[in-house]
């Protein structure tokens, strides 16, 4: 592509979301809040129970699992502080490898386009490590890490209603 093809390329893309994973999701989520005053925070809780499904590595995922999310909003972009609690996932591993900090940046992509954009990736050598859908929202990872020092996610990211006691809040509403 040419410097304009690019340009006009990136004018139609959306970075969604930008996520960080860590240990202690209430710590992380009290250190936003007190140093740089993001919050307040929707905390969701993951398991085989609230997810359509979750595959990993092209498999799906059949064993008990739990991941815990909070969710606040910089402007138009989401930030998601993410908690692997137990179970398959890319979360953990990540941790493990590389320990706390940035995991990703979500991109929007619609369901109509999804499929042609997977392709195009697969046909770069870039695969997807992990997908999965919780109501509307469908959310594929991206194995970018080795090419770009990240993950990238795609995902429709439809605004959910989400409202206690399902989905509280952090810090708690007086």
């Amino acid at each position: 592509m040419t410097n304009n093809e690019l340009r006009e390329f990136n004018k139609k893309r959306r970075i969604h979301q930008i996520a960080w994973v860590t240990r202690d999701l209430e710590k992380s989520m009290k250190a936003w809040v007190e140093n740089l005053k993001v919050g307040p925070w929707t905390v969701l809780t993951f398991t085989e129970k609230t997810l359509k499904y979750l595959d990993v590595d092209g498999k799906r995922v059949t064993e008990p699992f739990k991941f815990l999310i909070g969710i606040s909003w910089i402007g138009d972009i989401q930030v998601e502080l993410i908690e692997p609690v137990y179970g398959p996932m890319i979360y953990d591993a990540f941790i493990r490898q590389h320990g706390e900090g940035l995991h990703h940046i979500k991109e929007y992509v619609s369901q109509d386009e999804i499929d042609r954009v997977l392709q195009e990736y697969q046909e770069k050598g870039i695969e997807v490590t992990q997908t999965g859908q919780f109501k509307e929202d469908f959310h594929y990872y991206l194995n970018t890490e080795p090419k770009l020092d990240f993950v990238l996610e795609l995902g429709n990211c439809p605004i959910l209603q989400l409202s206690e006691p399902e989905c509280p809040t952090y810090p708690p509403s007086p």
